[in-house]
């Protein structure tokens, strides 16, 4: 029995974070107590409060964890050689926005952004996350005469779509609204599509 119980309170801190997405995907954040996520990875409540200490600390570190699983992609499309910007301005769009209603991830940066009003430490955290999605964007669109603009002015787009889409307020689809975010963005950048060989902004990214 002890052994049992000594496996189960070294739980690997992932275990927790995996059970709060899963909890949020299954049940959204209504239901997201540290009792409740205990129960469901076999520790006690008040064990879950000792790795995070608060229920806003867990929500923050549950959206960070979640957002590092993105990096690996982002930096991919960076990165790709030969790859024309236009296109990989679309696989960022895509990349960014929620997948659905009640998309998960977006649950959860909402909540965060409601708590930043009260909670100067959620708001630093929410900025310090959002952090990498802006430095990759802003060396994506390289050389560009405003990339603090060019920043505010997509994401401030991007962030309200991503919205409408989570909680599916009624209007555009979701592919229709990556379409108008592509051609928003390309305009921004300044990229003419017909002078990059095989760019077909969004083709690929506007099927879900």
């Amino acid at each position: 029995m002890a052994g049992t119980r000594r496996k189960r309170l070294e739980q690997p801190r992932e275990v927790v974070l995996q059970a709060a997405m899963d909890a949020i995907a299954e049940h959204g954040l209504a239901q997201l107590t540290m009792a409740g996520l205990g129960k469901r990875i076999g520790i006690s409540g008040g064990h879950v409060a000792y790795y995070f200490g608060s229920k806003e600390q867990l929500l923050v570190e549950t959206l960070r964890w979640s957002e590092q699983g993105f990096a690996e992609r982002r930096r991919a499309l960076l990165g790709a050689t030969g790859v024309p910007r236009a296109e990989r301005l679309a696989g960022y769009i895509d990349l960014y926005l929620p997948d659905e209603r009640a998309d998960p991830r977006w649950t959860l940066w909402l909540e965060v952004w409601t708590r930043s009003l009260a909670d100067p430490d959620v708001s630093a955290a929410s900025a310090e996350i959002e952090g990498p999605w802006i430095a990759d964007l802003r060396a994506m669109i390289a050389p560009h005469p405003d990339p603090d603009g060019y920043v505010l002015r997509l994401h401030a787009l991007l962030d309200g779509l991503a919205t409408r889409i989570v909680i599916g307020a009624p209007g555009p689809s979701r592919a229709e609204m990556v379409r108008q975010a592509i051609g928003f963005a390309v305009r921004e950048a300044g990229v003419d599509p017909a002078a990059e060989p095989g760019a077909e902004p969004g083709t690929n990214h506007t099927d879900r």
